[in-house]
């Protein structure tokens, strides 16, 4: 997720040199709860110091208001069809929501 926000932080502020100003903060969907409880809430930083240069990074634009997190369920996240194998169904409505179709499939 820090490397996301970087990114987006990046192309944000090309964006804004263009004259584009967004109206709101960037969403991030994650299905790990704890990162967005701890970013959320600082009273979970005590408990997760192996991830302090991470939890700073994200931390600081959550507050400043360029990010908002949001949290997804682990069977609707997209991004699953190209890192694990799923079933077939998983893959039919994971294909769907991308917008993919077969092309060699009867109509």
């Amino acid at each position: 997720m820090v490397d996301l926000t970087c990114e987006l932080v990046w192309i944000q502020n090309i964006l804004t040199e263009m004259g584009f100003v967004p109206k709101t903060p960037m969403r991030l969907y994650c299905d790990n709860m704890l990162t967005n409880y701890t970013v959320q809430n600082p009273l979970f930083h005590e408990r997760t110091k192996h991830i302090e240069v991470d939890y700073h990074v994200l931390w600081r634009k959550y507050n400043v208001g360029t990010i908002e997190l949001k949290h997804v369920l682990s069977a609707n996240q997209l991004a699953d069809l190209l890192t694990k194998p799923l079933g077939r169904s998983q893959v039919h409505f994971t294909c769907n929501k991308l917008g993919i179709y077969d092309v060699y499939a009867p109509p």
